[in-house]
């Protein structure tokens, strides 16, 4: 066999990958030539090299890699509830978890598994659905744009037991024409209860649709403390505010300070115009009107 023939296979004949005739013959080449020998050599030297360079990796690496396309599931109560290592990113009521894959992986691009939730996390789930209510969920709702952020911000700063309408929200967020864009965000939140759309109802009066139903968001908000039947009631007059004889304020029929008007004190009122145009002046905490 010729030396170049014989270094062509120095390496299949380090691995054992040559066929018994040409390993035959490579072996008695390299027993006569010194050269291809001393190749030989350099061969396993480089090889031996290379494994020790190559590194393992560690498994907090694996770990990084799974955070960075996995985020996790559990069940409480009658609700699936998706979750990061920031918080809460989906809520549904869903048959299975499977009917929760497919909107999650639209949404953030990651694949769900399952995952005990971290107890912090549950208790807020369950405080939220019973009507207790959460002053500060811990939620992750990147990415959102800029109005989807807003809304949800806004919802976020109803208080527990008080309705807003959807006209509210759009002057909250600086878009008083966008009443339409903001209830279809209202209706496309992810995180129900904890980010409380329920608060939200029509202008026109009644509790309005809800992702669960008319029926829950009518029983968590009488859970919450507000009085449905009563605001019901004022629609069917058409009665939006609630003004004080004696401090000349007006505010929505569920807020803190219509609450503490006496029976004899309260004025009704259509709207904020008719309210304004009688001397009477918007309540700072529940904001009928948004200040310029």
């Amino acid at each position: 066999m010729q030396c170049r023939a014989a270094l062509t296979r120095i390496d299949a004949l380090r691995t054992r990958e040559l066929a018994p005739i040409e390993q035959t013959a490579v072996e008695q080449h390299l027993k006569t030539c010194r050269s291809c020998n001393e190749s030989t050599d350099d061969v396993d030297s480089l090889a031996h090299a290379v494994k020790a360079i190559a590194a393992v990796p560690a498994r907090s690496c694996c770990d990084d890699v799974k955070r960075a396309c996995v985020d996790s599931y559990d069940r409480v109560g009658d609700l699936w509830v998706a979750f990061s290592k920031d918080g809460i990113r989906m809520v549904a009521a869903a048959d299975s978890i499977d009917d929760l894959r497919a909107p999650y992986a639209k949404r953030y691009g990651r694949e769900l598994a399952p995952a005990p939730i971290p107890e912090a996390l549950r208790r807020q789930i369950l405080a939220a659905t019973t009507g207790e209510g959460v002053d500060a969920p811990r939620v992750d709702l990147e990415p959102t744009n800029d109005l989807e952020h807003d809304v949800l911000q806004t919802l976020a700063r109803i208080p527990r037991g008080q309705v807003r309408t959807y006209a509210w929200v759009a002057r909250q967020v600086g878009r008083p024409r966008a009443v339409r864009a903001v209830g279809n965000i209202i209706a496309r939140n992810v995180v129900p209860y904890l980010v409380p759309c329920h608060r939200v109802v029509p202008s026109s009066g009644g509790v309005g649709n809800y992702i669960f139903g008319s029926e829950k968001k009518r029983d968590i908000l009488e859970r919450e403390g507000v009085p449905v039947d009563e605001l019901e009631a004022l629609a069917r007059e058409h009665v939006r505010y609630i003004g004080s004889r004696t401090t000349h304020v007006f505010c929505f029929p569920t807020c803190h300070g219509a609450r503490r008007i006496q029976e004899k004190n309260k004025v009704p009122f259509r709207d904020a115009d008719e309210a304004m145009e009688s001397g009477y002046r918007p309540c700072r905490s529940c904001q009928p009107v948004v200040a310029a």
